[in-house]
């Protein structure tokens, strides 16, 4: 059996991870601490062979400069601490939850995993802690960081939330044909379930096995709400000209996404839900 402690009380991801390992009660004994005000340090990390750290700051709307050493307090220091920790008391595998947003806000399309590329303070945050965390790695001490792309499901916060509310509301959305990587709470927690089987180790990037554009995401959220939207091509010209010079067109329409290759473990086994079945559990 194998002993688990997660980082992240309340955390959407850090609590659907939980879940998902209770469904095998034989198998994994799982605890869940905070993250806040040290309150983690009162947790006996002997008891555990696996820290699995899901803290950090992401879903801010608006985020400014000033928020910026608070990005690196948690997202770099305090993980790398907990990293550190977790060595020190006798844990011998660590999972770190980092970002995509280490290869850039808009990354394009991505083909090598070792080509980080920051573009804002959040994914440089990230980077930072990912990087502090490997260097901890050696003997009885495995890491493994995790870059996952979009995330969502039942629940989530975030560009979801976001996304499905213009898609129940607008009579029309243009049908712009952009890449974009996502992977669904269950196949990422299935992901997690299998690498801490393996103990692997390294920097993996689990997506879904479908790219999809933005308007393939909008089609299948109005299949769920019973709603008829105007796909049309005609103003794609314009799209493709915001997209370069408005950031909320930018993030909505450019290419963000990892070469399906890149994500090819186990066989896409841990894709559990395929992409329309994962929507229509995401909208209930």
């Amino acid at each position: 059996m194998r002993h688990i402690l997660i980082i992240g009380k309340n955390s959407y991801i850090g609590e659907s991870v939980k879940k998902w390992l209770e469904r095998y009660p034989k198998d994994y004994h799982v605890e869940i601490a905070g993250s806040v005000n040290g309150v983690w340090k009162k947790t006996d990390f002997s008891k555990f062979d696996t820290v699995i750290d899901s803290a950090g700051i992401a879903h801010i709307n608006h985020i400014t400069e000033d928020m910026r050493e608070l990005f690196y307090s948690v997202n770099t220091d305090l993980s790398i601490e907990i990293a550190a920790w977790a060595k020190e008391h006798g844990v011998s595998y660590f999972i770190f939850f980092s970002s995509m947003n280490v290869y850039g806000d808009c990354c394009g399309y991505i083909t090598d995993r070792r080509k980080t590329n920051p573009t804002s303070f959040y994914g440089d945050s990230k980077l930072q802690g990912d990087m502090g965390i490997q260097k901890l790695a050696g003997k009885g001490f495995k890491v493994a960081s995790l870059r996952p792309p979009f995330v969502y499901g039942k629940d989530c916060s975030g560009n979801y939330r976001g996304i499905s509310r213009i898609a129940k509301r607008t009579p029309v959305f243009p049908d712009y044909k952009n890449k974009k990587s996502m992977i669904y709470i269950d196949n990422l927690c299935e992901f997690v379930r299998m690498i801490i089987d393996d103990r692997a180790s390294g920097c993996f990037t689990p997506q879904n096995k479908e790219l999809v554009s933005t308007a393939d995401l909008v089609r299948e959220i109005v299949k769920c709400s019973k709603r008829k939207i105007w796909f049309p091509r005609m103003f794609n010209w314009a799209v493709r000209y915001a997209a370069k010079r408005i950031k909320l067109f930018r993030r909505a329409f450019a290419d963000d996404c990892y070469d399906l290759s890149l994500s090819d473990y186990y066989g896409f086994k841990y894709c559990l839900v395929d992409f329309d079945e994962s929507i229509r559990r995401t909208e209930g």
